[in-house]
This record gives structure tokens, sequence and C-alpha cells, in this order.
């Protein structure tokens, strides 16, 4: 990857503080420079720090061009922020241990750079929901051997007039009180109902396949299955979500015949930064089949029990 002509070509082009800053500026502020308090556009620019102050001429507030980003607050150089917002924008996108390689971080550092973007893009996924006609699908992540293992799924894919043409995809993790936790996981028609509220515009028309699977959409589950194995050798349930965004960011920006990048830095520069426990905290996920049993061995026995029958 550090051999790619396009990775060698971005980073002559993004050599230094000042020419990610710039980049930045333009993805923040596309019209030219508002204030963020009382929205004029006339500042000073302020150079005396390691990254340039914009200096309001009316109200006189100084603001950063990190300031209200992703990358507030952070003492990692842009250059490094660039590149990794480059290379989580590319078809296979990236581990955080191959990122941590690449920009010279620690692991947790890198991860956190990672995690911060991955949160930007859910931003992103939140602002477009799918409209018109919307084929939607549930499928299993997970261990093949174990049904009551996997995690479902729900895929909705937004199609063109003539139906032949993806616009747009969404992959979402239904809430565990949606899903029937039992020897094979199966999301219960409530989880659909709230995928079709929470993801589908009001006048989007929503063709539901609970038995019969569209071609495309089976192709999907696998496409998302083999990425999530082959790149970061599984995902847990925790934090599946920010990675199932990311699949599908790149996904649709590839249906608008855009690349990557480019939006990948502007939702970067109109995200608020979280900080780490925030985006670490718990959430609600199916529990781990194997503590009904006890253990894990107990739990695998089970299953090799009945596979001898």
């Amino acid at each position: 990857m550090l051999d790619s002509p396009s990775f060698q070509l971005f980073c002559r082009k993004f050599h230094s503080e000042e020419a990610c800053a710039e980049a930045l500026f333009q993805a923040r502020w596309p019209d030219g420079f508002r204030c963020p308090v009382c929205g004029r556009s006339s500042f000073y620019r302020i150079r005396t720090r390691r990254l340039p102050l914009y200096e309001c001429r009316s109200c006189r507030h100084q603001t950063s061009v990190t300031a209200g980003t992703i990358l507030e607050k952070s003492t990692t150089p842009l250059t490094k922020w660039f590149q990794a917002m480059f290379l989580i924008a590319q078809p296979n996108g990236i581990s955080a241990t191959r990122l941590s390689q690449i920009l010279q971080v620690t692991y947790k550092t890198a991860w956190l750079i990672a995690r911060k973007i991955r949160r930007a893009l859910q931003k992103a996924d939140e602002r477009d929901p799918l409209a018109g006609v919307v084929h939607i699908y549930h499928f299993r992540y997970g261990y093949d051997d174990y049904l009551d293992a996997g995690q479902p799924l729900i895929a909705g894919v937004s199609l063109d007039g003539s139906l032949q043409e993806v616009r747009q995809v969404k992959i979402k993790q239904p809430h565990p009180d949606h899903v029937v936790n039992g020897f094979k996981r199966r999301v219960e028609k409530p989880g659909v109902k709230s995928f079709i509220q929470n993801h589908l515009h009001p006048r989007a028309i929503s063709l539901v396949y609970p038995y019969r699977r569209p071609r495309i959409l089976m192709q999907m589950g696998r496409q998302v299955g083999e990425w999530l194995n082959r790149t970061f050798c599984g995902i847990g349930p925790k934090h599946l979500q920010a990675y199932l965004d990311e699949f599908c960011f790149r996904l649709n920006c590839g249906y608008r015949g855009v690349g990557a990048f480019g939006p990948a830095v502007e939702w970067c520069a109109r995200t608020s930064a979280a900080t780490y426990r925030e985006l670490t905290r718990s959430k609600p996920v199916l529990p781990a089949p194997w503590l009904a049993w006890g253990s894990k061995a107990k739990w695998k026995g089970y299953h090799l029990s009945l596979w001898a029958e």
C-alpha cells in the first residue's frame, strides 16, 4: 500500500501541515469563512501558531481550522489524519493495526483516529435516508456453523426508476429487543418496521423479502462479511455498526460516481469531536450465546452433539 502510485501521489499533494490545513479550510467553509459566533465572513489570519487562527473582524472571536471538527484538540499532525482518511476511503479500507504501522503511531492512537473518521461517516449516513423503491432483506454476519452466534443485520437498497441500478445502500444492526435470541437468531417484524421508520424517506416505497432473497442483496451480504473477516479478522457486535456504515459510505460514493476521500474530508470537517469514552461506551447488543450455558466450552459441546446426531 505504501508503494502504490496513488498513495505516493497523495502524500506529495498533502506533504505539509499547511497543505492539509488549506484543504480542511475548504471542506469546512466551501463558500468562504463564516464566523461560528456571528456568521460574518470578514476575518484576519493569525499565523503565530502551528495551525493558523481565524479572527472575526466583527466580533473578534478566534477559531482554528480544526475547531468543531473530529480533529479538534488532537496533537497528531494533520498529515497523518489526512493519510488515515485517504486509506480508509480506499475500496478495502484499513485495519487499525496496519494504520498504526503506516502512520507510525501507537495502536490506540490509530484506532481512535479511525474510529473518529468512521463516526463522521456515520453522520453522513444519518443525513441521507433511502428514497424511491427500497428492497429490504435481513441476513446474518458471524459464525456459519453456529446459528445462535451470528449477528442479524438488515440491508436496504434503493433502486433507480428502472429497478436495475443501485442508488444507495444501508446495513443496520437491529435493536436486541427486535431479535429472536434462540437457536437461530432472526429479526422480528418490529425490527423491520424500525428500520423503515428510521432509515427510509417518508415517501419511499419499501419491499420486504423475509424468505425470497434478491440476488443483489445476497451478494452484498457476502461482500460485507468477507470484507470484515479479511480486513479486520472479524468484528464484534459493539463496534460493528461503525464498520457497516464505513462499508456503505464507500459503496454509496461509488454509486454516485465520486471518490470517497473528498466526501470523507467534508464530513470530518462537519462533525464535532468525540472523546474516547464516548466512542467506547456500552450500547445495547445481543449477548454472547454461551453465557446461557455457563461457559464457551459447554456451548460448543452442545453444538458438537447436534452435529454428531
